[in-house]
């Protein structure tokens, strides 16, 4: 009798600890069933945020070409961008480029605003990111400016285009590429501004503003490059702000704008022409030199507005297409 409780002692403890190490094998190793399998790396192109387990299927995009002067070792999708060393100005390393090969906007670089007519310059078109304003064909990037359908004359509508890099890809000083073609047609007003990513804090002008290109259709063969600040902005034409390049037909081929940009200058060049060239002045004040911040890029075609309506909008030219091949930001080089 006393062996048998023994025995029957024994096989109850036997029991109780195999219920407690069934126990904590099931919290330290969690049933498979529940597990979510997927990319858990949140810089990858197939994150999946709901994954709790990653399954090695993480794809990331980059220049997969080794002879490019971009090219990236992690990346396993290319994305269009690679460049070659040749395209690398001297004195300087690539920060960003999109060569628009992609198949739609690349977001890792790019927003896209949306705004109502009359929010910025009294402009008359809505911006929208439509596939009819906003698209990419053949290696560029179409901004189109249409006519609202239907059309009604005595209450024209129109809508547009405008991206920017924002909290993207900013950079403070630097040189910046963009090769487009410009639109023709009374009324458009095409732009490749900057902004100081100060905006949000210190407002406009204060946070200052450099336009790489501007150019309005009533005024064709001319682009011009102008920089803004407290002490002066607006209208800054005929002063050393604003610098005028004139070509004859310089809408009808594609052109590569620039700025290069430092602590102590800011240039404009077209095609490698340089045609503005302001000096930082000697006893400057953040009101009269609010360029020493990171910028983000803007590229937008506006229709009508204080400058681009001066002479109307003439509704035979839609739509009208800025055409934008590539926009590249370079840093310059920091040596040892």
């Amino acid at each position: 009798m006393e062996r048998k409780f023994l025995l029957m002692i024994k096989y109850v403890y036997t029991l109780f600890i195999c219920i407690c190490i069934s126990c904590e094998t099931k919290k330290e190793d969690p049933d498979p069933v529940d597990n979510i399998y997927g990319c858990t790396d949140s810089s990858a192109i197939n994150f999946l945020n709901s994954a709790t387990t990653d399954d090695g299927s993480c794809e990331y995009l980059g220049c997969t070409d080794p002879g490019s002067a971009n090219y990236d070792s992690l990346a396993t999708k290319d994305d269009g961008n690679c460049i070659g060393n040749e395209q690398i100005p001297d004195g300087y390393a690539l920060f960003c480029n999109d060569e628009f090969n992609g198949d739609s906007l690349d977001q890792r670089f790019w927003n896209i605003e949306i705004m109502s007519p009359g929010a910025v310059n009294n402009e008359s078109q809505s911006y929208t990111n439509s596939v009819d304003n906003i698209s990419i064909h053949n290696g560029h990037l179409y901004i189109r400016a249409k006519k609202d359908n239907p059309f009604d004359p005595n209450q024209p509508g129109y809508t547009s285009a405008r991206i920017n890099t924002k909290d993207k890809a900013e950079i403070q000083y630097g040189l910046w590429e963009i090769r487009a073609k410009l639109p023709h047609g009374i009324g458009t007003w095409p732009a490749i501004w900057m902004l100081n990513s100060t905006i949000d804090s210190a407002g406009w002008p204060h946070c200052g503003e450099i336009d790489i290109m501007e150019h309005v259709g009533y005024d064709p063969n001319r682009v011009f490059f102008s920089i803004h600040n407290t002490n002066l902005y607006g209208n800054v034409g005929g002063t050393t702000q604003q610098g005028t390049y004139y070509e004859n037909g310089i809408e009808n081929d594609f052109h590569t704008y620039t700025v290069e940009w430092d602590s102590i200058f800011i240039r404009g060049f077209i095609d490698g022409n340089l045609y503005f060239n302001y000096n930082k002045p000697s006893s400057s004040t953040y009101n009269s030199w609010p360029y020493d911040s990171p910028f983000f890029l803007i590229i937008n075609l506006a229709i009508g507005g204080e400058w681009g309506g001066q002479q109307g909008i003439d509704n035979s030219m839609f739509p009208a297409s800025f055409i934008i091949d590539y926009a590249r930001m370079f840093k310059k080089k920091i040596h040892d």
